[in-house]
Order: C-alpha cells, then structure tokens, then sequence
C-alpha cells in the first residue's frame, strides 16, 4: 500500500477496492474551458479574428496520379515502440523487418507475388526494398509499412538496413504541416511501386 494513499480499511472484503459512493469529477455545470464561451468551441472566435477558418470546406484529397502510384500509409506494431525497439534482440526476432501491404488486384496488375522483393520511390528516386505483403486488407490505393525500419546506423546490427524507412517516402513532408495545430498529414505522400530482383 506504500505510495498509493491507501490503507487497509480502504479495501472490501475480496481485497479490492470499492467503488465510490459518488463521481468524483467536475460536472458540465462546473466546468469551465479557456475559451471566450467557457465552453468547447467548434468555431474558435480567436482564430477567426486572426484570420484562421476553423472549420474550412471539406476537400478530397489528391489521388494516385499512376497504375504503380500509392498513397503511402505508415504505421505501428504492438510489439515495437517507434524505432527504438527494432534493434532489440528479442523483438526482433519476432519482427526482423517491415513489410509493403498492397492490395491483391493492384499487386496481380504489376506482376508482384506475395513474398516477392519490391523497390519503393519517391519522386525524388529509389528509397529501398522490402518484401511485399499481398493481401485484401488494405485500400487499392494504398500501401502500408510499420514505422521504424530502414535503419542507417551500422551499430543498430538487427535493425541495420532491414526494411525500408516510411519517413523517407515523406519528401517535403513539412510543407504539409497545419498552421494551427502544427500537426504533420503523414499520409499525404505519394510513392510508386515496381517487382524488384530477387537477391541472396
């Protein structure tokens, strides 16, 4: 009990801890927000004042210009924390690498098998190789690859060119970035895809 505030009597008879005879948080009658309303604002007068749409027109967002074009998807595994667990000799053993998901019809239409090498780029040029991951699972339009990966540090041995970096596909990633939140659209990036050799 050292550290949690609570003594024994806090406890019932099955050693848990009871429930409380009432809430303990603030009711909407008690709270109160920074903001001129005191309320949540869906239409901020302030950014309205400062010259900021809060709630700007939707827009559809731009699609693949190419047969062999995705909208690039990164992504998250349970058992990786971002990239500093790649190296980890446990988990690695469990994800070496990251794979390229691809939707079934787009990877028949451009000749790629499940398990097969695929080169990735930008419109910069080649970012790297992984193995594709052929599967219904995903949007056509798109492709998936767990964060993380495409390591270009030697003493990372594990993770050590393994897979391919998803922030590298990102090319003027910041120009992306939202003027308010400073949020960065992660998915606004575009790569494309062809079969790659086989290598040893």
């Amino acid at each position: 009990l050292e550290g949690t505030g609570l003594g024994i009597e806090a406890f019932d008879a099955t050693g848990f801890v009871p429930l409380a005879p009432a809430p303990r948080w603030k009711t909407l009658a008690e709270t109160t927000l920074p903001t001129p309303s005191g309320k949540i604002e869906a239409c901020s007068r302030l950014w309205a004042a400062s010259g900021h749409d809060t709630l700007p027109p939707y827009t559809a967002p731009e699609r693949p210009a190419a047969p062999d074009q995705f909208r690039v998807i990164p992504g998250r595994a349970a058992l990786h924390t971002q990239a500093s667990t790649t190296n980890n000799p446990l988990l690695s053993e469990l994800a070496p690498t990251n794979t390229l998901w691809i939707h079934t019809e787009r990877a028949q239409a451009l000749g790629i098998a499940d398990g097969d090498w695929v080169e990735v780029c930008t419109a910069t040029g080649p970012v790297g190789r992984l193995r594709a991951k052929v599967t219904t699972g995903i949007h056509p339009e798109a492709v998936f690859m767990l964060h993380g990966f495409g390591r270009k540090t030697p003493q990372e041995t594990r993770a050590f060119g393994k897979g391919v970096a998803d922030e590298a596909c990102m090319v003027s990633g910041l120009e992306h970035e939202d003027p308010l939140g400073g949020g960065l659209a992660l998915q606004k990036h575009f790569v494309t895809i062809r079969k790659a050799e086989e290598t040893n």
